[in-house]
């Protein structure tokens, strides 16, 4: 299934307004000194920026297509997965994809790739050597920061951080969380360990589920030979409707009250809305009946349970095979603890966290607080207790990271300074496991080299196809 949240976050990830309302990066500080540092860390490093590299000028065929298609809920500067397209697109497909079909034949054009495996996944790539009107600058493995070199040289550490929208972050903030990471951690190699450099790689991308991310790491990551892989997310196939008496459609947006004549509950809904966001309170919400088994250990989860919520099983199969993958190769998977702004009587700034109050009381109805804590600490826990199960080191980011509306832009997304703290976090967290891969001799993970070019990538230029040429050449899957 295709997430939803692609359509939702486009403009949080290019063009965020009301940034005077929010904390800076330098405020966020405050949260710095309140926290212990691994050791060998300074807090002082928290002021350190990673360097800004010189920015192409903005690719003018792109620049025209992103604003033609502005409207468009899907981008069109976007280099889309041939197979996906055709499981979209042909009718014989099963599962069926009406919306995404509807969508991809507004653009009547696409950029798309050839995947070497013949799966649909990932979904789609950022083209390489770009740079967006979104503010996003890829670099030759169409990945958002700094180049790394194709062969890994001796003496390297290459840690990469896979994820969506949440670790890519917003296309025009200066950073994303894993530049931060980078250069901190290049501080204290140097300071710690003089004989090691490092290489940090960000290959998120928004709106991905978890079996594109699987396919990421598994085509374009381990030719790499990363030694570290981190995992975040834990938004996209996320709805807590699991176990509810009197299951919820999930919808896409919430219509203007003047449009509602007729359907009075829900214009009802809506007043309250309207009332209740003044005051920063939650509205009220009817009362939502769980039967969660009994025999579902909510504190202590059996991983292997297919009854788990939040379609956790399918997930925890895709980690699965980057776990096993990632291991075959030499390298560590790192899972992560994923952070949500949702708690019982949290109270949000009317103006300053509107965008967190919608997403939370319109998106989410009529779930409450309450019952999205409830489901989200469980996802939690079942991550935290695989990592365990499996020996695998975890990034718990969600026990430490402050509630705070004035580090959000909703109830995922994070601001310029959010983003920051949170690297800060992930930074804490990853020192003690890099030291420890170090002592036993685990890393660097050897590279045999010789590479000429990616075997995922090579010879796949920029390649725009007609969305009716793909539709008609629709073919039986498999």
């Amino acid at each position: 299934m295709w997430s939803l949240r692609l359509v939702s976050v486009r403009p949080a990830l290019a063009h965020r307004t009301d940034t005077d309302k929010w904390m800076d990066p330098h405020q966020a500080a405050v949260y710095v000194a309140a926290r212990p540092v691994a050791d060998g860390v300074l807090r002082s490093w928290y002021d350190l920026d990673p360097d800004k590299p010189a920015t192409p000028l903005v690719d003018p065929d792109l620049d025209r297509r992103y604003w033609a298609h502005s409207g468009s809920e899907l981008p069109s500067v976007y280099e889309w997965n041939l197979e996906f397209l055709r499981k979209v697109l042909c009718a014989n497909d099963p599962a069926g994809y009406p919306y995404l079909a509807d969508q991809f034949r507004r653009l009547r054009d696409v950029f798309v790739f050839e995947p070497a495996d013949r799966m649909p996944y990932p979904t789609y790539r950022y083209l390489r050597n770009t740079h967006y009107p979104s503010g996003l600058v890829t670099n030759s493995f169409g990945w958002r920061g700094p180049e790394v070199p194709l062969n890994k040289p001796a003496g390297r550490i290459r840690i990469a951080f896979v994820g969506a929208s949440t670790t890519v972050d917003a296309h025009r903030d200066p950073f994303s969380y894993p530049e931060y990471v980078g250069r901190w951690l290049r501080e204290w190699a140097n300071s710690r360990h003089p004989g090691i450099s490092l290489d940090v790689i960000n290959a998120g991308r928004e709106g991905l589920l978890s079996n594109s991310i699987a396919a990421i790491v598994r085509q374009e990551l381990l030719p790499l030979r990363p030694d570290l892989v981190v995992y975040y997310e834990g938004a996209n196939q996320f709805w807590p409707n699991d176990f509810v008496r009197r299951p919820i459609v999930r919808m896409l947006r919430l219509a203007s009250p003047t449009s509602l004549d007729g359907y009075s509950a829900i214009a009802r809904r809506v007043q309250t809305l309207l009332e209740r966001r003044e005051s920063g309170a939650e509205p009220y919400k009817p009362t939502i009946s769980v039967a969660w088994p009994a025999d579902l250990d909510e504190g202590d989860p059996k991983v292997d349970d297919p009854r788990l919520p939040v379609q956790l099983p399918r997930i925890l199969s895709d980690v699965d095979r980057m776990h096993q993958a990632i291991a075959g190769a030499g390298g560590t998977l790192m899972l992560s603890s994923f952070v949500w702004l949702a708690a019982p009587g949290l109270t949000l700034d009317s103006r300053r966290d509107a965008l967190i109050y919608r997403e939370l009381n319109e998106r989410y109805w009529p779930f409450s607080y309450a019952h999205m804590r409830r489901f989200v600490d469980f996802e939690n826990r079942v991550f935290q207790k695989y990592a365990r199960q499996h020996h695998l080191p975890f990034n718990d980011l969600a026990a430490v990271y402050p509630a705070d509306p004035r580090l959000f832009v909703d109830s995922i997304h994070m601001t310029p300074a959010g983003v920051k703290l949170k690297a800060w976090l992930v930074f804490q967290n990853l020192v003690p496991v890099l030291r420890h891969l170090l002592d036993v001799g685990a890393i660097p993970v050897p590279d045999p080299g010789g590479r000429r070019a990616h075997p995922s990538l090579a010879g796949q230029g920029r390649r725009l196809v007609s969305v009716d040429q793909i539709a008609r050449s629709c073919r039986p899957l498999d």
